[in-house]
This record gives structure tokens, C-alpha cells and sequence, in this order.
């Protein structure tokens, strides 16, 4: 709105200088050709009174360009309006009155009006002229003045009818005139105005549609019919990274190497589009995406082409791929859980009639011996089902109130009193004098302290096993974030450490380092913390030592969900 205001002012400033500069060329052109014509005309008359109204044209032209500076633009142009009315009834009067054959300067002053003004003032301007023409008249037939008959007297008596048909067809003539002209001006007006918000409104929607694909989020590129690149916008610089520079007047290909995309460009029959293309992309810095682009043709525009648009769907590829290898654990885990169930059942009974058998026979020591490793191994054998068991099908929590504090006492008690533990492996634990209390499964907790010191106490041959615990009020980990209370488990070993290349997989069932080792362990672990709202965070050196760092939030005021890192 406020430019269409500017643009209408600065309208009005050019007709009104236009105005005055006319004027000013009139009056000059009107002087030369009464000096040059002089003889010619046959004027006899002085023409100094004449030389006097257009002195007065040039200094009234003067006045309107001093006042340009204090006046608005349509007080300036109703004055000159008003003056040039006033000039042409001066120039009028020195050349002869109702005489003058120059009467039609009226019609001027009435185009100019409404060039400059509003439609009701070339209407004013029409009635003023009319009124100082008929007073020019009345004077001079009642005798109160007598005009300078510029050129010579033609003695028409004001009795005959011809004085009233010339003022007359003045009248007409300029109420036409100022009709027509302000006709036209408005019209000529009201085309400029719709253009100019045309015009805005163009500019306005070409803004617009720049910053819609400057700030789009997938990568726009547009190419001519040859597949040349003529625009490219920054989200598809990003996602190619290739610059500006690198990427305009290059062709599409070079760019996206894709085997589809260049025969699309090279096909010589009829394109069928819009069109779908997906595949693998390697960008300029090596790493490979998955990109899926749409192609379609520049429609609504002279120049032909074709518009690309495509978006990164890598994370998207890898959450398909994920919820997929989920579906098949699932399925896996349902099946396995069952096969487990069936096995444990006669597992349980055998073990029991080996235990029977062992105390009612009379053995010698090698097979006692023998009974020892059945009886073991099935131990070993219920253990590994009861702990996949438990990661396959996890209980649902329930929450009470834990002293976490006792809970590591009293883990750490039974591990010392654990026959397998070496008494060479001490546990230290490491707390606040005050014992920490909070909200959670306590089976579950219990499982997680259990399994990490296990883990720990089997990869030290000798050393310190150190657990500590803290309070927090948030916790920052990657990309988990979280803002409410909770408890920092850390557990430290001096054992061998977790190479580089394996620390990633620690996480994943039946997979361990270990000689003896089943691979749950850890597992059920990740599984439990995860499950709560929780964090597991491991560094480790070969060597010299794992630090395993276990957020535990309290159930209470749990309310971010983690982003497994897993």
C-alpha cells in the first residue's frame, strides 16, 4: 500500500513539472512567433499589454517553481490551474476580447486540469473559464473596458445573434473538452494504477517464490532441455556438495551421477514425466546417500526445461532397514522363547533324575566325576535359558521405592561370597555417606548391577573392581538429553579392555569376546536401561580397562524417551 502511495506522488510530481515545463515552452513559442509574424498578421496594435500577460505567464511560472518546495503537489497544481485560467483571460483581453481568435487557450488549461487533478477540476477548470470568458464579455459590451484589438476590429455588433453563438460554442466546447479529457485521464489513470499492482504484486510473488525455494528443505534444480543445470538451491548444494560455481551450466549428470537419470537425458523419444528415481549417490565428499528425485517439466514459462526436486532419504532407508531386521528378531525371539521353554521343561526333569541317580548309586569316582560335569553343564545349560529367558521375554516393571545404596551393598556381598571369584579381584564401592534412594523395578536394577560386575570381575585376571554412585538432576549423553532426577552408575575394571572394532557389537545378543561366554549379559543390560528412559554410555582401553556409565532415571519424573545410540 505504501509503495502504490509513492508511486502515485512521484506520478503526480512528473505531470505537474510536465505542466510547467510546457508552459514555459508556450509562452517562448507564442512570443517568437509574434515577433516573427508581426508583419505578416497585419498587426498595427501596440503589443506591449500583450508582452506584459505572457511576462507575467513567465513570472507566475517562476512563482509555481519557488512554491514546488513548500506546497503539496495538489495545492501547487490547483494553483497553476487557477493561474493559467487567469493568463489566458490576460492574453485574451490584449488581443482583442470576444475577437480574439485564440479563445481556444481554454481548452488547454482545461486538458492540463485534468491531467494533473482529480476528474471533478477539469469540470472546475471548464466553469472558471467559462466564467472569466463571460466576464471579459460583459465588461467589454457594457463598456467598462475596451480590449487591445491585436489584430484587426471585425465590428460585430453584441445586437446580432452570431455574439451568443460564439459564447455558447465556447461553453460547449469546453465542458466537452473538459468531459472527454478527464474521461480519458481517469482512464489513462486507472490503467497505470493496475498496472503498477500488477506490477508489485509480481514482484511481490517472485520474492516470494524465491525465498519459498532458497528455504526449502529438499534440493530444487532446474536444467534446460539438455539437462544443463540453470539454478540450484542451497539445500541441494548441501545435499551434493557442490558450490554454485561447480554446479550452473554443468550438466545434470555430472553432477547426480545416476544411471537412470542420464538415460533420461540422452532418450531421444518423448520423456514420459513426471517421473520417480531413487538409488545410491555418492556425494563430492565421498559419503554415500540415498536420494529419491522427482522430475517433472517447467510448466507456465517460456523457456522450456525441467524442474528436480529430491531429498536424503538415508535415515529413512535405515529406519525401514531397522524395522525390518526388528520384525525378523521378533519373529526369531517369539520362535526361540518357545523352543526354549520346550527344552527347559526335560532339562529340568533330567537334571533332577542325574541328581537322584548320583546320591542312590553306588559310583566309583570316575563316574562320580562324570555325574559332577552332567550336573554342572545342565546347571550351566537352565542358566543360559533362564537368562535368554529373560531377555526375550522382559517382565513388566514394577516400580517401588529402592535404596539403590543397600542394593550395590548387597550385590557386592554376594559376588565376595560367589565361590568362582577370585579373592585377587577386591570391589570397592564408592558412595555418598547418605544412601540414595529411588524410584524403579528393583529386580530388574539389581540385574543391571549383577551383570556389569560379572562382565567386569571375568575380564580381570587381577585388580580393583570400582563402583560409584551419584545423584544428578540431569544428564547429557550424545544426543540423549534429559532434565529430571535420576542416579549415575559407574563401574570401572582394570581388566583387558574392549578393542575398537568390537565395542560396537557389545550391545548385540550371543555376541562376546569371551571363551566361556553366552553374550546375554550385556545385552539384558542395554535392554533394562533402555526400557526405563535410560542411558549406557562404555570407554574403554586395551589393557588397561572398561568404564561402563549407567543413567538410571527415577520413574517418577521420567519424561524424555532416549535416542538409542545402539
Amino acid at each position: 500500500m505504501t509503495r502504490e502511495i509513492h508511486n502515485k506522488d512521484q506520478e503526480l510530481e512528473q505531470r505537474v513539472r510536465r505542466i510547467m515545463l510546457l508552459r514555459v515552452f508556450f509562452l517562448t513559442g507564442f512570443v517568437g512567433l509574434l515577433l516573427t509574424f508581426q508583419e505578416r498578421l497585419g498587426i498595427t496594435a501596440p503589443i506591449e499589454p500583450l508582452c506584459m500577460a505572457i511576462g507575467a505567464g513567465f513570472f507566475m511560472s517562476l512563482v509555481y517553481a519557488v512554491l514546488f518546495r513548500f506546497l503539496t503537489l495538489t495545492e501547487n497544481a490547483s494553483l497553476q490551474v487557477s493561474g493559467d485560467l487567469l493568463l489566458v483571460g490576460g492574453i485574451l483581453f490584449t488581443t482583442g476580447g470576444i475577437d480574439s481568435p485564440i479563445s481556444f487557450l481554454f481548452l488547454f488549461v482545461i486538458i492540463a486540469s485534468s491531467v494533473m487533478l482529480p476528474r471533478a477540476a477539469a469540470y472546475l477548470a471548464a466553469s472558471g473559464a467559462i466564467i472569466i470568458y463571460g466576464v471579459l464579455v460583459d465588461l467589454e459590451y457594457f463598456g467598462i473596458i475596451t480590449p487591445v484589438y491585436l489584430f484587426p476590429e471585425s465590428k460585430v455588433s453584441f445586437e446580432s445573434g452570431y455574439v451568443f453563438y460564439v459564447i455558447f460554442l465556447n461553453i460547449v466546447s469546453y465542458y466537452t473538452v473538459a468531459y472527454l479529457s478527464s474521461f480519458l485521464s481517469h482512464r489513462l489513470r486507472m490503467v497505470k494504477e493496475e498496472l503498477v499492482r500488477a506490477s508489485v504484486n509480481l514482484e511481490e510473488q517472485r520474492a516470494f517464490n524465491r525465498n519459498i525455494v532458497q528455504n526449502m528443505g529438499n534440493g530444487l534444480i532446474t536444467t534446460n532441455p539438455g539437462g544443463m543445470i540453470t539454478l540450484i538451491n542451497p539445500a541441494a548444494r548441501t545435499l551434493t556438495g557442490y558450490s554454485i560455481e561447480e554446479s550452473l551450466e554443468k550438466p545434470i549428470e555430472r553432477l547426480i551421477p545416476l544411471a537412470e537419470l542420464k538415460n533420461l537425458f540422452s532418450e531421444d523419444n518423448k520423456r514420459i514425466l513426471p517421473k520417480q528415481i531413487e538409488g545410491e549417490y555418492q556425494r563430492k565428499d565421498g559419503k554415500v546417500i540415498f536420494i529419491r528425485i522427482k522430475i517433472s517439466r517447467l510448466a507456465d514459462l517460456d523457456v522450456p526445461g525441467y524442474i528436480l526436486v529430491f531429498e536424503d532419504l538415508t535415515e529413512v532407508k535405515e529406519m525401514q532397514e531397522k524395522v525390518s531386521r526388528t520384525e525378523q528378531l521378533a519373529a526369531v525371539g517369539r520362535f526361540s522363547a518357545g523352543l526354549a521353554h520346550e527344552i527347559r521343561n526335560p532339562l529340568t526333569s533330567l537334571s533332577g533324575s542325574i541328581q537322584v541317580l548320583a546320591k542312590g548309586l553306588k559310583l566309583g569316582d570316575s563316574y562320580k566325576k562324570l555325574m559332577q560335569i552332567v550336573i554342572k553343564e545342565t546347571d550351566r545349560l537352565n542358566a543360559i535359558l533362564s537368562d535368554f529367558l529373560n531377555y526375550s521375554q522382559p517382565k513388566k516393571n514394577n516400580n517401588t521405592i529402592i535404596d539403590l545404596t543397600q542394593l550395590i551393598q548387597d550385590v557386592i556381598i554376594l559376588l565376595k561370597n560367589k565361590e568362582d571369584i577370585n579373592s585377587k579381584k577386591p570391589i570397592v564401592f564408592k558412595g555418598t555417606t547418605d544412601h540414595l534412594i529411588l524410584n524403579g523395578d528393583e529386580e530388574q536394577i539389581k540385574q543391571v548391577v549383577w551383570n556389569l560386575c560379572i562382565n567386569a570381575l571375568e575380564a580381570m585376571s587381577q585388580g580393583t573392581l570400582t563402583l560409584k554412585l551419584k545423584e544428578v538432576f540431569s544428564f547429557r549423553s550424545g544426543e540423549f538429553q534429559a532434565n529430571h532426577r535420576g542416579m549415575v552408575l559407574e563401574v570401572q575394571d582394570e581388566g583387558c579392555g574392549i578393542a575398537l572394532d568390537q565395542i560396537n557389537n557389545i550391545y548385540d545378543p550371543f555376541y562376546s569376546s569371551k571363551k566361556n561366554g553366552i553374550g546375554l549379559g550385556l545385552a539384558t543390560v542395554y535392554q533394562i536401561v533402555n526400557r526405563n528412559g535410560g542411558i549406557m554410555d562404555v570407554k574403554s582401553t586395551v589393557g588397561k580397562g572398561t568404564l561402563f556409565t549407567v543413567f538410571l532415571p527415577d520413574q517418577d519424573n521420567v519424561k524424555s524417551i532416549p535416542v538409542s545410540s545402539h
